[in-house]
């Protein structure tokens, strides 16, 4: 391994790739570095006209080299990037911007299909807080991929969740060229179409959105590079039409920015798990650059509320720049003060993934409450059961809650039809928590009563079930069956409306807190709890719902049941003082 190499690798997959026959080119990765600060301006604030410096947090490098690359400037970028390299190498803690565009562009590798040095990476997954200067970055790498790189006739498309980001994103780029006296003399803008046209090279940078069904056939054509704002927020269906953008150039590019999301499920959870892999080593993808800020994915809220700096620092790398500390304390002393806030903090500041965009349980203190309990070790003890009952392919629920002195003890029975697992498993993982016993399968496409009548019946024969809390609405057929069978069973009819829901919802979340619920860990029980969020009307009411569209598949049926079953425990019979039965024993 040359010592140049060595000096630039920063993980596992550096290291396999290097024995896979890739190095560190300092020249190549300084030429995009000089290019972009040489050539591309600032356009904001005080600072607009001004050439764009990437930072490096090392006082030594943070000065652009503004001479000719032939005359002087191609010394000066790679001693800059050696001094840099040494200061890693004694423990420098760097920004984002100097190091990841001198990694994305300076590793090579041979190609024996084009039959020359080629970049290594083809595609990038850069994970980073709001406040680091992530959309500008962004847009001076389309502008140089556009207009630098050397390509003719390069396409760069600026993808995003919507038109209107892509064009948000397209904007900067725009502005970029405007105030850059050699750019905006070579190339042409289209304000209309938020596009950038390269004359000399007959190059283009325009947006592309993954919400636009209109131009969906038309994006299966696409060829060239891909610069992606907010992946969090992007759907899979987007990104396989263009995964094969670049596959007939020699060095494209795709390029995925983006902070954490509340979307545990999509594709920017996905990728940036799969990111996770490969520069760990544990897969090998010498194509893929990966870089990832954030405190860490565990940080309890706590720890977060005793060190905030700390966790800030940590997740910020432009620390002192962009991101400062009076603003960061500022922000997260507002923040704290509901959950939802201190969720969108650890997602936007610190880079944390959450479940659900209006939290209602934190999960940190949920599965504080989880319990190695068994149905069995209740036998025979006063309980009171919650239903929630679809109406033919939704997730039906049974839950069971049994007072333990001072506590409750919650159990789940939870079903969901073959069909609507075999259309949604590559969504979650219904398949594995049916095998583990988690979710109950139930055969063909629609819910079937039976399996839940058979559930109840075999709790009637386990627990002294005193309660039945439901709603009649998706329940009437049931409720018939019950008044007949288990006529001393109290039915309370639950309509799942605001007004109904308010008290149960924070008794139930009042129980979570104190930890005077314990439930037995049924890890789908736990997936609902992760995204089930509340809603509150006009009146002030609050009622759960769903993260997303009424359609999702992410279910809350068994959070509801639970909520339900916890209210029932309420109306259950008090047991008398030990002493009023039998009197005061005396010897």
């Amino acid at each position: 391994m040359d010592e140049v190499s060595k000096r630039w690798i920063r993980n596992e997959s550096d290291r396999l790739a290097v024995a896979n026959g890739c190095w560190f080119d300092a020249s190549r990765g300084a030429y995009t570095v000089w290019w972009i600060e040489k050539y591309c301006r600032l356009y904001e604030g005080e600072w607009a006209g001004q050439s764009v410096l990437l930072r490096s947090a090392c006082h030594e490098v943070d000065r652009q080299v503004l001479d000719d690359w032939d005359d002087g400037g191609e010394q000066q970028s790679i001693e800059r990037a050696r001094i840099y390299a040494e200061w890693i190498a004694d423990g420098g803690h760097p920004d984002w911007q100097y190091e990841c565009t001198m990694r994305m562009f300076g590793w090579v590798r041979n190609s024996e299909r084009w039959g020359r040095v080629i970049r290594r990476f083809n595609a990038a997954s850069i994970y980073i807080p709001k406040k680091q200067k992530k959309t500008p970055t962004l847009a001076a790498w389309g502008v140089y991929l556009t207009c630098g790189d050397g390509e003719s006739g390069a396409k760069c498309f600026g993808g995003a969740k919507d038109g209107n980001q892509a064009g948000i994103a397209m904007a900067h780029a725009i502005a970029m060229v405007e105030q850059s006296p050699e750019l905006s003399g070579e190339c042409k803008m289209n304000r209309n179409e938020k596009s950038i046209e390269h004359i000399p090279t007959r190059s283009k940078y325009k947006p592309l959105s993954s919400a636009n069904e209109r131009t969906k056939t038309s994006k299966e054509g696409i060829n060239g590079n891909i610069l992606i704002d907010e992946t969090h927020v992007v759907d899979r269906d987007f990104i396989k039409i263009i995964s094969r953008a670049g596959i007939s150039r020699a060095e494209p590019y795709h390029i995925e920015v983006s902070t954490a999301g509340n979307n545990p499920d999509g594709y920017g959870k996905e990728r940036q798990d799969y990111a996770r892999q490969v520069v760990c080593g544990a897969e090998q993808n010498d194509q893929l650059f990966v870089a990832i800020y954030e405190a860490p994915q565990t940080l309890s809220d706590k720890d977060l509320c005793q060190d905030p700096v700390k966790y800030g620092k940590l997740a910020n790398p432009a620390w002192g720049h962009t991101a400062h500390e009076e603003e960061f304390l500022a922000d997260f002393a507002q923040s704290r003060r509901t959950i939802s806030g201190l969720a969108d903090f650890k997602m936007y500041r610190l880079n944390i993934w959450q479940h659900t965009s209006n939290q209602w349980l934190r999960m940190d203190q949920w599965l504080a409450c989880g319990g190695g309990y068994e149905l069995s070790d209740y036998r025979g003890q006063p309980a009171s059961v919650g239903m929630d009952l679809s109406k033919t392919k939704d997730m039906s629920a049974l839950a069971i809650s049994i007072p333990a002195g001072d506590k409750v003890q919650l159990f789940t029975r939870l079903w969901m039809t073959e069909s609507y697992i075999e259309d949604n498993n590559d969504k979650a993982a219904f398949k594995e928590w049916v095998a583990a016993g988690h979710l109950i399968m139930i055969p063909g496409d629609t819910i079937q009563e039976s399996f839940i009548r058979e559930e109840f019946e075999q709790l009637t024969k386990q627990l002294d079930v005193k309660i039945l809390v439901k709603d009649r609405a998706f329940a009437a057929d049931f409720t018939e069956w019950c008044e007949e069978k288990f006529p001393k069973i109290n039915q309370i009819d639950y309509p799942q409306n605001a007004q109904m829901m308010e008290k149960p919802i924070d008794d139930f979340q009042a129980a979570v807190i104190e930890q005077s619920l314990i439930h037995n860990n049924n890890v789908c029980l736990n997936w609902q709890a992760g995204h089930v969020s509340t809603h509150m009307n006009a009146r002030g009411f609050r009622i759960l719902k769903k993260p997303y569209r009424q359609d999702d598949y992410r279910k809350i049926d068994g959070m509801v049941a639970a909520v339900m079953s916890h209210w029932g425990t309420k109306h259950l019979p008090k047991r008398s003082s030990v002493y009023r039965r039998r009197g005061v024993l005396t010897a």
